[in-house]
């Protein structure tokens, strides 16, 4: 059972990555909102119910800035929300947030706001002068678009008795007028016609052109603040509002401040209710801890505050039909069916890509080529299948049957028992997979390699030039032949030469994540990088056979958010000959430069830390919350390498444990100070 989770968590990880890239990178979404969150859903809750197979919770957030603007990184992280999609979940939170802050029968002040559909947006201001706009990017690292930003009339360029450094964060939209009148326009010249208000928006915001964006009508809406100067800013969210209100921002509608879950509810039906009647598009609400206080001692986690929670709103629906189905293989060789169905404006949003899936979703709806059928769609993009309308299916239509053969190389597929996902094992055959594996190296978060993206990789994948990871930087050896191919010209060639060679020196985390590894994110090979420090003692170590050197095998299983199933990939990889015979080509044609991991300087920095008993004044999940902000490595049991124990009521045999091996004791006065709480 363990076994077919665990695959299962694999697949989810690499499809999410894979829509986040498609809509925060490509602004080219291929499943809807809803089909998103339900991948993030599934997998949420797969690693709750399932804690010892050692998955991360999910800590991404948007994805890689573009190249063609300047990249500016944040002072403080433009994070996302966690989604609820029930009363229940929002009980969930509320029940989480009292919990975390120790309130046994008292509930915080909550307000609740619509969820504008946009463009996240931070706003920099200086001595009240607005100095910079940057995107969200992946949260870290934002796209600075000021020139095109500034043409958008609402937003201030300068504001009245502001501090002396402020970072305003709102989300730019376009109304659902103007984004029909745009269309209107861009279908007249015979131009692209945008699927929804929000890539409208997007696509406006990320082109070169000022006279373009000036001439399309942008909107902007301030909700929160990111770096401040001055730590008594505003003392609530709403008053945060007003302030934003007074400095000339547009503000969120139809905002209210509620007690309880029934308040809530009552805000959501109001809202649900009125929805159609919103000058633009909204795809949930939001709740925000109303006191400024309380949200910054409940913190962040990896990719959201645990402060708000983001709440869905049901889906619009229309009819289309299913002209074909595609299946597209993986990077891991998980095979996904792709419906391309008659486009349709669903709700403003015009659709003709849906993805199904899996072969199990085509079987349970019975879906068919030629079907008409029900699509759905939750907030934006591209709709899920809802169900076939029956009474309009062709008299012959036959039963759509995955075959299986992979559609890329031929090999047998398999389907584990319980198991969704068809795939295809043919690791280092399979034209597909290779083909994912190379673009997955070249991208931004990896070698960053520009000029050589999916289109040229293909060519040179055909050409027989490019087939390993190494082969990327013996190019330069074919030059005569590749510039023989159309549009390959001397000026475009040396581009690429030059991009590849600046590529070769890559910190020890980026090459980590470069090699496609199954559930090494960029976030895993961070703590991956910052663990081992060099690449060789990391080799090494994952080269010998962990269950038979039980301190290696501790060494992985210790890292915070690292566990048993992402140390068997790890293991897995480097135990294989083809992948260590091409690492010690690859190693030997670039350089590895450290990874330097920064943590606030502080006793605890760096730290091996251990809980035992209760505290008064924090939960364990503030406390672990504290710690780690102080760079702290929170650990489970006392050993001779631990470095400080925590102490509270109750103790358990950690604490007779702690005074053996002569480890440092805190108690929870003396964590207080030291965390200045």
């Amino acid at each position: 059972m363990n076994q077919i989770i665990n695959e299962e968590l694999k697949v989810l990880l690499e499809k999410i990555r894979f829509h986040d890239k498609l809509y925060h990178h490509d602004d080219k979404p291929i499943i809807t909102d809803e089909e998103y969150d339900k991948l993030c859903l599934r997998y949420d809750q797969l690693i709750e119910n399932f804690p010892d197979l050692g998955f991360s919770k999910r800590n991404n957030v948007g994805f890689k800035p573009k190249d063609q603007f300047l990249k500016i990184k944040h002072k403080k992280p433009m994070l996302s929300l966690n989604n609820g999609f029930s009363f229940n979940d929002i009980e969930d939170f509320i029940s989480r947030v009292k919990k975390f802050l120790a309130l046994k029968n008292v509930t915080p002040e909550i307000i609740c706001e619509p969820k504008i559909d946009g463009l996240s947006i931070s706003l920099s201001y200086e001595k009240g002068f607005l100095i910079s706009a940057v995107t969200r990017g992946d949260g870290e690292t934002g796209e600075l678009v000021t020139e095109n930003v500034s043409t958008i009339k609402e937003i201030p360029k300068f504001i009245e008795n502001a501090p002396d450094f402020i970072e305003v964060r709102g989300e730019i939209f376009m109304n659902k007028d103007e984004f029909l009148n745009l269309n209107e326009v861009q279908k007249k010249n015979n131009e692209k016609i945008f699927s929804n208000p929000r890539n409208a928006a997007a696509g406006t915001i990320r082109q070169k052109k000022v006279k373009i964006t000036n001439k399309r009508k942008l909107n902007f809406i301030a909700y929160t603040i990111g770096e401040v100067t001055g730590t008594d800013f505003a003392k609530t969210q709403s008053e945060l509002l007003e302030i934003f209100t007074k400095w000339g921002f547009i503000t969120p509608e139809n905002i209210k401040i509620v007690q309880d879950i029934n308040e809530i509810k009552t805000y959501y039906n109001f809202m649900l209710n009125n929805r159609d009647s919103i000058k633009y598009e909204i795809d949930g609400l939001v709740y925000k801890i109303n006191s400024i206080d309380l949200q910054n001692r409940l913190g962040f986690m990896s990719r959201a505050p645990r402060w708000a929670i983001a709440h869905k709103l049901p889906s619009i629906t229309a009819e289309t039909i299913i002209n074909e189905i595609d299946l597209q293989v993986g990077r891991t060789g998980a095979i996904t069916p792709v419906a391309r169905v008659k486009k349709v404006n669903v709700g403003g949003v015009f659709v003709s890509n849906v993805t199904l899936h899996n072969e199990d979703e085509i079987k349970r709806k019975d879906i068919r080529l030629g079907d008409t059928v029900v699509i759905e769609r939750a907030g934006d993009v591209i709709p899920h299948i809802n169900k076939v309308i029956i009474e309009k299916r062709k008299f012959g239509s036959k039963e759509f049957l995955i075959s299986n053969l992979c559609p890329s190389c031929n090999s047998i597929t398999t389907k584990n028992k319980n198991e969704s996902i068809r795939r295809c094992n043919n690791i280092f055959k399979c034209k597909s997979q290779l083909i994912e594996r190379l673009i997955h190296f070249c991208s931004k978060n990896a070698f960053n390699i520009e000029g050589l993206g999916e289109k040229q990789i293909k060519i040179f994948f055909e050409l027989g030039i490019l087939k390993t990871f190494s082969d990327i930087f013996l190019l330069e050896n074919y030059k005569d032949k590749i510039i023989k191919i159309d549009r390959f010209g001397e000026t475009s060639l040396n581009n690429l030469f030059t991009s590849i060679n600046k590529s070769k020196s890559i910190t020890f985390d980026r090459f980590i994540y470069s090699l496609g590894i199954k559930q090494i994110g960029d976030t895993t090979a961070k703590l991956i990088a910052d663990h081992y420090k060099d690449f060789n003692k990391l080799k090494s170590e994952l080269i010998n056979k962990q269950e038979n050197n039980i301190e290696n095998y501790n060494n992985l299983i210790n890292i915070d958010q690292i566990g048993e199933s992402i140390v068997l990939d790890l293991v897995t990889f480097f135990k294989n000959d083809e992948n260590i015979n091409e690492l010690e080509k690859l190693i030997n044609l670039i350089s590895i430069r450290k990874y330097n991991y920064t943590t606030i300087d502080s006793i605890f920095s760096n730290k091996k830390v251990v809980i035992t008993g209760t505290l008064d004044s924090l939960s364990r999940e503030e406390i672990k919350f504290k710690l780690n902000t102080f760079g702290a490595k929170v650990v489970s049991q006392v050993s001779n390498n631990t470095d400080f124990l925590i102490v509270g009521n109750k103790p358990g045999s950690k604490l007779s444990k702690a005074k053996k091996e002569n480890i440092k004791i805190i108690n929870e006065n003396e964590l207080l100070k030291i965390i200045d709480l």
